[in-house]
């Protein structure tokens, strides 16, 4: 029985998931009602306003602070892991980082998010759009334009959760799990890196907790919030949660 039992233990990362999930929630229902998602009238409070320093610099550039964090615990843990076992983590940084770039980025053209948003009537609203406009978020805004109709996905619901859970599973466990034997003999140097990458990835995830809440509060509607934070969980619920399901 403790053996069955083990198998269906949740991940570190899926506690995680209820705060972070909540927070979506609670924005989505304190919402304005009917803010429009691409309006140009005056942001209803610094929160509303997509420029505002939490958003421009920890939640756009999520996944560059995840990818700084996971770098150094990485070179945190090298000395108490085999080279195999940090292959194994640089790997699914890779796999990650690929999933990142193909929602958001690239994918042998316009990005997965955007290739939805077409195909459910989005378009590029410009005068006179050029044909690449429509074919991209970036490309039309590049273009002076804005998205309208089709399903936008929220953005930022994946890229916070994405990058919060892959946080906790590569950065945050692998820092705390240390053995007791271990943490005691590396260099004071080392231990205050471990200590200090631990706090920073904590900082963000608490940050991107708040930007949740704003987005869901300011930004989109149930359904785009839903597909956004299913879209976050897309990478580790089969790599990480239903890997310790199977056993």
């Amino acid at each position: 029985m403790p053996l069955a039992h083990s198998r269906f233990r949740l991940r570190p990362a899926a506690v995680l998931l209820v705060p972070l999930l909540a927070a979506v929630l609670f924005g989505l229902t304190s919402s304005p009602a009917a803010l429009p998602l691409h309006s140009t009238a005056q942001p209803l409070s610094a929160w509303a306003d997509k420029r505002n320093p939490l958003n421009s610099y920890f939640a756009k550039l999520a996944w560059g602070w995840t990818s700084a964090l996971f770098v150094a615990a990485l070179a945190a843990c090298a000395p108490t892991r085999a080279p195999t076992a940090s292959a194994l983590h640089a790997a699914r940084y890779a796999l990650a980082t690929l999933y990142w770039v193909a929602m958001v980025r690239w994918c042998f053209g316009p990005p997965l998010l955007d290739r939805l948003f077409v195909l459910t009537g989005g378009s590029c609203a410009l005068s006179e759009p050029p044909a690449s406009a429509s074919a991209s978020l970036s490309a039309c805004r590049a273009a002076g334009g804005r998205w309208v109709g089709g399903h936008d996905v929220s953005g930022h619901c994946f890229l916070l959760l994405h990058s919060a859970l892959f946080l906790v599973e590569e950065v945050l466990v692998p820092l705390l799990t240390l053995p007791a034997a271990v943490t005691s003999r590396p260099a004071a140097a080392a231990a205050a890196l471990r200590r200090a990458v631990a706090a920073c990835a904590a900082a963000l995830i608490c940050i991107w907790a708040l930007m949740l809440f704003f987005t869901a509060k300011y930004f989109h509607g149930a359904g785009e919030l839903l597909s956004g934070c299913l879209a976050g969980v897309g990478y580790w619920a089969p790599l990480y949660q239903l890997g310790r399901l199977l056993g």
